[in-house]
């Protein structure tokens, strides 16, 4: 679940509609604060002389007293507001996202430092190419939208296959693992068990639990494996076609990818034996694709990337907060004050 809060919308304050009549009455403000001023209201004595008042500099005050009608005409301000009942919107949104586990199986044998499927004028080994493929698969660029809202994890395999990251939505963190994976440095390691790796995949995504947070929110719609690598099996106790028989079992849909022109030879290249990896891809219900540059791989990711999408639903809500409270402490704040002014700094006799 994300949940998003949104700008104000309209960044005004609103009024509802049985009460907004009452700031109608603000308009008697002017007249109020000027009668309030009038001469005509003032309490006076008559004295034969003033000099001798004027000489004792009371004028100032007189003119500080000025603030006390200002101070009433606040206050009523504040009050006529608080009737209509100010109200502010506050918009948010919950989004109910149904995502996809998505279980990266990756060739590390020696036979992907090979150059085939380098960009013109480039020399790329296919690891290298894969991992810059898979970044973009996953963040997403200008040819691929990125996958947001996917458990992604990550197995690397040669003699033996190795979960290196898990199921996650921390995208940022298996980007990290990926930027670390390389080839293996041994050769007593230099095979490719396609069914190992494809049945450890399996076994990762059986078990996975079909929603995560609250149960509700975040919504596992379909598991899949995307298996890519550059050979044959020729290492391991499962074959492929055996690991793509648990996975039609388990309800998990195996995209497989054979990546390069084939094994180098000398000069020349041999073909792959891509048979097990159709039949996986097909007893899977997902596809067999072939690689022979980046820009190919690039467009399998995102045939991929089409056939495997996610759903999200938004769901929008208004909260409104009422403002009337703080304008009444506002204008109770204001009449203490008055009162208090008036009865000790700005007092008049009489």
């Amino acid at each position: 679940m994300t949940h998003v809060h949104l700008p104000l919308t309209p960044p005004w304050l609103l009024f509802p509609v049985p009460w907004v009549w009452a700031l109608l009455l603000l308009v008697l403000l002017p007249v109020m604060w000027w009668w309030w001023q009038h001469p005509s209201r003032r309490s006076v004595l008559r004295f034969s002389d003033v000099s001798i008042a004027l000489a004792c500099g009371g004028r100032w005050r007189r003119r500080v007293r000025s603030i006390l009608p200002g101070l009433r005409t606040a206050v009523l301000g504040c009050l006529i507001i608080a009737v209509a009942r100010p109200q502010r919107p506050d918009e948010s949104s919950l989004v109910y996202a149904e995502g996809i586990a998505i279980q990266m199986v990756v060739d590390t044998s020696g036979s992907m430092a090979d150059e085939d499927l380098s960009p013109p004028g480039r020399r790329l080994r296919r690891i290298d190419v894969v991992k810059d493929v898979f970044r973009r698969f996953v963040m997403g660029d200008d040819q691929l939208p990125g996958r947001p809202n996917d458990l992604i994890g990550m197995i690397k395999f040669a003699l033996y296959p190795d979960s290196v990251c898990p199921l996650t939505l921390d995208h940022q963190a298996l980007l990290e693992v990926l930027d670390q994976t390389d080839l293996v440095q041994w050769r007593e390691e230099n095979f490719t068990a396609i069914g190992d790796a494809l049945a450890l995949a399996v076994e990762r995504m059986r078990n996975i639990q079909r929603t995560s947070g609250s149960g509700q929110q975040y919504t596992i719609a379909s598991r899949i494996i995307i298996l890519l690598t550059d050979g044959e099996n020729n290492a391991g106790q499962i074959d492929p076609e055996q690991a793509g028989d648990l996975a039609a079992a388990c309800g998990i849909r195996v995209y497989t990818i054979l990546a390069g022109t084939g094994e180098l030879r000398g000069f020349f290249r041999a073909p792959v034996n891509d048979r097990p990896l159709r039949h996986v891809a097909e007893v899977t219900g997902g596809k067999f694709f072939h690689a022979t540059d980046r820009e190919a791989l690039v467009k399998i990711y995102a045939e991929i990337d089409r056939l495997e999408r996610t759903r999200t639903e938004e769901r929008r809500f208004i909260r409104w907060g009422d403002l009337s409270a703080p304008l009444l402490v506002l204008a109770l704040c204001g009449a203490g004050l008055h009162t208090l002014l008036e009865a000790t700094w700005l007092r008049k006799i009489p």
